[in-house]
């Protein structure tokens, strides 16, 4: 693996020069959604800017990954964000694929903050992608899964929980959440 570490971000400013200071970054990738004014700093190091052109948050997650996993091919990735725009998906992207580090700034000060991880067992996993593709009632989901209706509503609750599943209209069927398909993507 090479040794390069790369920032992505969504900050600016000061907030922008202390995280890539911290990080000692040699290329940085600055994602927006819309017109963006380069400055000094993003001419000095490697990298770009990306606009992320999209309405549809599953869609702007799957972009953000599909970058991470790129750069992370080049070496450490690091990503900071802030809580506007694109901020809390680049956050949770990098969670869910694993960075170096995640970094936020705080009245302009930069904080890591820690790695989270969505912990879901392979099961769960099994029954947010069959509710991708459909909705379906508590027997249906045991018949696709291979397990007891008991356990289907066991793996059901603790996705309700999470916010990942909901019943459907209809009160039968469940269906995924927003949520749930970030959580799968």
């Amino acid at each position: 693996m090479f040794g390069l570490k790369t920032l992505i971000t969504n900050l600016n400013g000061h907030c922008l020069f202390d995280a890539s200071r911290k990080t000692q970054t040699e290329g940085i990738i600055i994602l927006h959604e819309g017109k963006y004014r380069k400055t000094d700093l993003e001419d000095f190091l490697k990298g770009g800017d990306i606009k992320i052109e999209t309405e549809d948050p599953y869609e702007a997650c799957m972009k953000i990954e599909d970058i991470i996993r790129g750069t992370k091919k080049h070496g450490k990735v690091f990503v900071a964000c802030n809580g506007r725009g694109l901020g809390p998906f680049l956050n949770f992207v990098a969670n869910k694929v694993g960075v170096d580090g995640v970094f936020t700034c705080y009245k302009n000060k930069i904080v890591r903050l820690p790695i989270l991880k969505l912990d879901l067992s392979d099961t769960r996993m099994r029954i947010l992608k069959i509710l991708y593709l459909n909705d379906l009632t508590a027997r249906e989901i045991g018949e696709e899964v291979k397990i007891s209706r008991a356990m289907v509503y066991k793996h059901l609750k603790s996705l309700m929980d999470l916010g990942l599943v909901k019943k459907s209209n209809s009160l039968e069927k469940y269906s995924i959440t927003n949520a749930g398909k970030l959580s799968i993507s």
